[in-house]
Formats: structure tokens, sequence, C-alpha cells
């Protein structure tokens, strides 16, 4: 009987770790979820979302042990950290990994300059131990995601492809994929890399905007606007990015690496979002200009030239489609 390929997930618990562990699970790949389970953000969405996929009781998990799902038994988590080499190791000797999806990150542009080391650690001694030893185990494609904030303010020109982030978070991100480029070219490992743009949808990060402006709206609270509002993402829906993601792992790389922009290619204003949120809730909304972090990214969107192409994304540039659906789940 053939045997089942083993994905290693890290930042499983996160909202786009949740997922896409259930993509692999609804498509028979073995799962094992990796999280540290921090407090960036309520731990409670996290447990929540791990219940969804039967992992029941995982805050009094202690660390380094695992649970396995009630409700798919090709799923385990284990509560740890990808800095951790020691478990890492462990991992790999008790579990024949494939695939190793690394989501596992320490996020958010505005917070990374008060805790600079923190971010330096997750995100580029994570991604290098988990790197190392994957290399090592000769996994079948290493995918890490990482964030359109690598570009910095490069604007929207889809012909201008620059690397200049301007925040601590970007650079850590930029810094962990050249080290992984440096993994696929040396080690002969099969990397491909995925830069997310702006990622919303069902149970998402509290403090994410489209998700704040839902919640605001539902609340008669304010939803603030940095550089009054003149400032342009591209959205793109949850679901969409999982089908991205899933059929990039499934692709070996030509030439052992490759870089893909994970987003629409469609850059809309944020105020546009907050007046369709507005039309689509029936609520009005009460705006308040902030002062305008420095590491904040006025304008970006993906680069078409550098996206995946094995896949329809028409319904991911229905941003009101998507926008509705969200609000009414």
């Amino acid at each position: 009987m053939r045997r089942m390929s083993s994905v290693l997930l890290t930042g499983g618990a996160g909202f786009l770790g949740y997922h896409f562990s259930k993509k692999l699970l609804e498509n028979n790949f073995s799962v094992v979820i990796v999280d540290n389970l921090d407090d960036f953000y309520d731990i409670n969405y996290k447990l929540q979302r791990l219940s969804f996929i039967g992992i029941d009781s995982a805050a009094e998990l202690s660390y380094g042990n695992e649970l396995v799902s009630k409700i798919y038994p090709d799923a385990k988590f284990i509560r740890g950290d990808v800095c951790d080499k020691n478990l890492i190791d462990r991992i790999f000797r008790e579990n024949k990994i494939d695939y190793v999806m690394h989501m596992a990150a320490r996020s958010g542009a505005r917070g990374s300059f008060s805790n600079p080391h923190e971010y330096v650690k997750d995100n580029v001694d994570g991604t290098t131990n988990l790197l190392d030893v994957s290399s090592k185990n000769q996994v079948k494609h290493f995918v890490f995601t990482s964030s359109s904030s690598v570009y910095g303010n490069s604007g929207l020109d889809d012909e201008k492809i620059e690397l200049k982030p301007i925040s601590i978070y970007g650079a850590t991100k930029l810094a962990a994929e050249i080290i992984s480029e440096s993994y696929a070219r040396c080690k002969k490992m099969p990397v491909t890399i995925g830069r997310l743009f702006s990622v919303y949808g069902p149970w998402g990060r509290p403090d994410g905007f489209i998700h704040k402006c839902v919640q605001n709206l539902k609340n008669n609270i304010s939803i603030e606007l940095f550089n009054n509002g003149n400032m342009w993402r591209d959205f793109i829906y949850v679901d969409d990015v999982v089908e991205l993601l899933f059929r990039m792992m499934l692709s070996k790389p030509s030439d052992n690496f490759k870089v893909y922009d994970v987003g629409t290619g469609v850059a809309t204003k944020i105020t546009d979002v907050v007046e369709t949120l507005e039309r689509l809730l029936g609520a009005k909304a009460r705006l308040k200009t902030v002062s305008t972090d420095a590491s904040e990214i006025v304008s970006v969107k993906a680069h078409r030239k550098l996206m995946f192409n094995n896949v329809d994304i028409q319904s991911a540039t229905n941003l009101e489609g998507n926008l509705r659906k969200f609000v009414n789940i």
C-alpha cells in the first residue's frame, strides 16, 4: 500500500496555517503541525482554529509534546518553536517528512522596531534552522511564505521589481529569502518562496485591516486610517491563497528555486474597501486619521510577471464578491 505523503506545517495554528491544514487533510496528506502558540495576538483565536480540526486542549499541552486530532487521525499537533534544533531534529526522526510548508513567523511591520531581536530570531534563525534540518533529510520541496513587505514602497509599477524593505519585519523576511535561495542552490533542495500580500477571510488575525473594519463597523467603533486613507493594498481571499500555495507545493521549481507573488495583481485603495463594507453591512463608518508610521508601506501590489500561472485567479480579483462572502459567514 502506498504511503501517504507527509507535510510539516509550521505556524499551523495561525490564520493561513489553519486554512492550509484543512486543505492538506481534505486531500489525504498526513500533517504534522508545529506552533509555539505565542501571544502576539489573542491566543484563543489559535486554540479555536485548532479545535476545528480536532486538536483540543492545546493550551494545556507541555512544550515538545504532541496531540493527535480527534477528527483526522493523520494530523498531529506539536507545541514547539522552529528555532529549537533538537525539537525539529526529533520531528524529522519520528516522522517521514516529504514536504515542508513554513508559515511560522513573527509578523507585523509596525511593531518590529520595538523588538527587533525577536524578529531576527524567529524569522531568520528559525527559518535557517528549518532549512538546515530539511536539507539534511532530503525533503521533496520546501515552501516558505514570505511577505510583500520585502518590496517596501516600491510602488505599483508591474515592471519595477525592487527589494527595498523599510521595516525590520520586511528586512528579516528578505534575509530569510536569501538564505533559502542559498540552500536551494548549494544543497540542491527544491525551494519555493511565496510572497504574501494582504490576505483576509474567516478566522483571520484580529489586527488585520479588513477583519478590524468589519468588527468596528458592526460595533460602531472608529476605523483608523493611516496617511489619510491614501494607501493601496493587494487584497486576496484566503481560499485563493491556500489553492495557490497548495499547487506551488506540488510543483517542483525549475533549477530548484522559484519566487512567486501571491496576490491578485490589483491594488485597491483602503478607503474603497471601507466604502464597500459600509454598503455590504448597511452601516456608516466612523473614520479616524492617525499619524503614519515610518515603517508603513503606502502602496504595493503583486507583480503579474511573478504570479503563479498554474491556477485560475479570476475569483481572487472579485474583491466585492469575496468581501460579501466574508461578511456573511
